[in-house]
């Protein structure tokens, strides 16, 4: 009964940023839970993908980002939970051949933030956007331990961390951008200039979905305009990743866009 409830609570507010992850599993049909995993997209670039259960749907997925950098493995989001989070972790370790330094935590769902304590207990460098921690807090989902700020909004800015051990600042090589209110308040996107990569989040919506998802916590009136300026910041980007389903080209944005449109009218 518990599991059930909680199950219940995820769904109807912060659990999928989808109704059902859009690239239809196989296994939703016996509710058989997959085991996280990672799909490489290009050289030191993986996406990594977790499911949970969410009823009717079954296994829902949700993606995030692994970069390896010169100076260290960038993490973009967490798994659904601790457990599914520490395995990425794992197969990060493997494919990588070191773990994370840092993570950046795109908003403040269950599907992004629900594994920080793994993250913590790793000794990870975490930061998300202000509104970010904000509504973490509110959520009951662990904060990030540090964060950036309005300063950036409307414009893209490079994410840093720091080494451990000089105190240095290292330039990731990713691009954090906030592009204003959409899926959430909160939402941003990461660019990876070297590989014209951008990771969406939940603010884009993959091809074969056919509406916004969770609307929950979003601005619909805004939404279109969030991703019309992504798509004029990074107009770069060949591969977009969306939170729940395939990658694709730019022709995600436009999908996305379709889509926003049609429920603010």
């Amino acid at each position: 009964m518990i599991r059930y409830l909680r199950l219940l609570f995820l769904g109807a507010v912060f659990s999928a940023c989808a109704t059902m992850a859009a690239d239809s599993l196989d296994a939703a049909e016996n509710k058989a839970l997959p085991e996280p995993a990672l799909e490489k997209v290009a050289d030191g670039v993986w996406i990594h993908k977790s499911y949970e259960i969410i009823e009717p749907w079954g296994p829902v997925l949700s993606q995030g980002l692994v970069v390896k950098t010169d100076d260290g493995v960038v993490l973009v989001d967490t798994a659904w939970d601790n457990e599914a989070t520490k395995k990425i972790l794992a197969l990060i370790e493997t494919a990588a051949g070191e773990p994370p330094k840092a993570a950046i935590l795109t908003h403040a769902h269950q599907d992004k933030m629900g594994g920080m304590q793994a993250l913590h207990d790793a000794s990870i460098q975490t930061s998300a956007y202000v509104l970010t921690n904000d509504d973490a807090v509110d959520r009951d989902l662990i904060p990030a331990g540090g964060w950036f700020g309005n300063t950036f909004a409307g414009r893209s800015s490079s994410f840093q961390f720091h080494d451990v051990i000089s105190g240095a600042s290292i330039d990731s090589g990713l691009m954090t951008f906030i592009p204003g209110p959409g899926h959430t308040r909160d939402n941003i996107v990461i660019y990876y200039e070297s590989a014209k990569i951008l990771f969406g989040g939940c603010l884009i919506r993959p091809g074969k979905s056919n509406s916004l998802g969770n609307t929950a916590d979003a601005d619909i009136a805004n939404w279109a305009n969030a991703v019309r300026k992504v798509a004029a910041e990074f107009p770069d980007a060949e591969i977009i990743i969306p939170s729940h389903g395939a990658k694709g080209g730019r022709e995600l944005l436009d999908h996305t866009i379709a889509l926003a449109d049609a429920a603010n009218e």
